[in-house]
């Protein structure tokens, strides 16, 4: 399998031209196209009562006005890089209308966003409900931090779990075109982490994968895996997205919030 299609969330936030420029340079790496997908309705504002109606009208033409602009600037970054790119306008909430556009690419491109704007806070939350809710990878690209030109780096954090094992096979094509992989195992309570680790780098050396095993048996695998991430100089983490059920609400798990919330490096994460 290989990357053919790159799905972006385009929006007036602050963090839509790190996401654009990590989106192009995937795109151009593995010679897919760029979609850009624009939606008009906010994210997580209910359609309920008089005065949020006013609001989120309000908020939608604000997204029209804001539209060419961007558009203008996709455009032209793309046809700098001699990316083929696609922009889309979808009058729907954006989360959902991702979830939907999920289906029909290879992975989609968002951003950490830190509150700041409007439009920041309205785009805060969708890295952790998309991913939780679509049926492919998200990469998650830090706003405000050096975005790779290429992936040559990458650094997979890994426990044998459904959600790690989906991660790393969606993220195959990418592992597979890196300079460098190293396939991170942190001991904590779980005694056989350490073999499993060096199962999967075995394994992706079947698919012609330059991977090694790097296990630390001390420290909480949070702060370890974002310390490695530096360490490697990671252009990519992989790792799987982990979640738990609270009132029939998923909510995620600690290790995954606290990298979310500030990824050392753009994050590739699959539920």
């Amino acid at each position: 399998m290989s990357i053919r299609t790159v799905l972006l969330h385009a929006a007036p936030d602050s963090g839509f031209s790190d996401r654009l420029a990590f989106a192009i340079g995937l795109a151009r790496q593995t010679g897919g196209q760029l979609k850009a997908v624009y939606t008009l309705y906010p994210a997580g504002v209910p359609r309920v009562g008089r005065a949020l109606s006013i609001y989120v009208n309000e908020l939608v033409r604000e997204a029209k006005e804001k539209e060419a602009a961007l558009k203008a600037q996709f455009e032209t970054a793309v046809a700098e890089a001699g990316v083929v790119g696609v922009w889309q306008t979808i009058e729907g909430e954006v989360t959902a209308a991702l979830r939907d556009e999920v289906t029909f690419a290879d992975v989609t491109v968002v951003s950490e966003t830190r509150y700041g704007t409007v439009d920041d806070e309205l785009a805060a939350t969708l890295p952790e409900h998309l991913a939780l809710a679509c049926n492919g990878p998200v990469i998650v690209v830090p706003t405000a931090k050096p975005v790779p030109a290429r992936i040559g780096r990458v650094l997979v954090a890994w426990k044998p779990s459904r959600e790690a094992g989906h991660a790393v096979r969606f993220a195959l094509p990418m592992l597979a075109l890196a300079d460098e992989v190293e396939v991170l195992t942190v001991e904590e309570n779980a005694s056989d982490v350490a073999a499993s680790g060096a199962r999967l780098a075995a394994y992706l050396a079947t698919h012609g994968v330059k991977a090694r095993h790097h296990h630390v048996t001390d420290g909480q695998a949070g702060a370890v895996i974002a310390q490695e991430a530096q360490k490697l100089g990671a252009d990519l983490l992989v790792m799987g997205l982990y979640s738990r059920s609270r009132l029939a609400e998923m909510i995620l798990g600690g290790v995954t919030a606290s990298l979310l919330v500030d990824p050392p490096v753009p994050l590739f994460v699959a539920h």
